[in-house]
């Protein structure tokens, strides 16, 4: 069925974002290693330092939250397609209403009669609201809503790999500003291979009960 191909290319792209993580860390790790001098003198004399050191791999691991949050639900709108192809099954995706992520679950509660486990489908939605945070927020909380910032606070608390702490760099102030730090979020590399691997597990349950009724 199409669906097998469909499960090889998300594999794919799952075990290809994997090997660019880890070969970003190790790339980042080297080259830590060849400028440890540098970074030993006055960082006042080093801009590039505090540049390449603090500000890059930050906003790197944001990229590494956008990238899988991306193939998730690209990956998630072809499997639903597909099975409305394989099955005949109706209504489909696109005649649900409500955001993404909540049309995919009811899609798959109430057509093909599949639950994803609840560990698995938080990462969706953990996910979701980082990518909110990153993408329209610049990893700040406090430019989020209310409600959003309480989710995220949560979020933080509950996984490994998630901090919010105050930030003078990527939010740096003029001089003729008010000097005080924003706080933003900051993403660790094991933050990023704990999803990585969830959404791994998260396909391969899917592709395993793949047909209506979770056969």
């Amino acid at each position: 069925m199409s669906v097998d191909l469909d499960k090889a290319t998300t594999r794919n792209f799952l075990d290809g974002l994997r090997s660019f993580l880890a070969t970003f860390d190790d790339q980042r790790d080297t080259a830590r290693e060849v400028d440890a001098l540098a970074l030993t003198e006055s960082r006042e004399h080093h801009p590039h330092a505090v540049l390449f050191e603090d500000v890059v791999p930050r906003l790197q691991h944001y990229s590494f939250i956008v990238l899988p949050t991306v193939i998730l639900e690209a990956r998630l709108a072809i499997l639903c397609k597909t099975l409305c192809q394989d099955h005949g099954l109706s209504p489909s995706l696109d005649d649900m209403d409500g955001s993404f992520i909540d049309r995919v679950r009811r899609f798959l509660k109430d057509v093909v009669r599949v639950q994803p486990p609840p560990d698995l489908w938080r990462w969706v939605e953990d996910l979701a609201l980082l990518r909110t945070c990153i993408a329209d927020a610049a990893g700040n909380p406090n430019m989020l809503g209310q409600s959003e910032q309480h989710r995220l606070q949560n979020l933080v608390r509950r996984r490994t790999g998630l901090t919010l702490e105050p930030d003078d760099l990527l939010f740096s102030r003029s001089p003729l500003l008010a000097q005080h730090a924003e706080t933003v979020l900051l993403v660790r590399s094991e933050f990023c291979l704990d999803a990585v691997t969830a959404a791994q597990g998260l396909f391969g349950y899917l592709y395993q009960h793949q047909a209506p009724g979770g056969c």
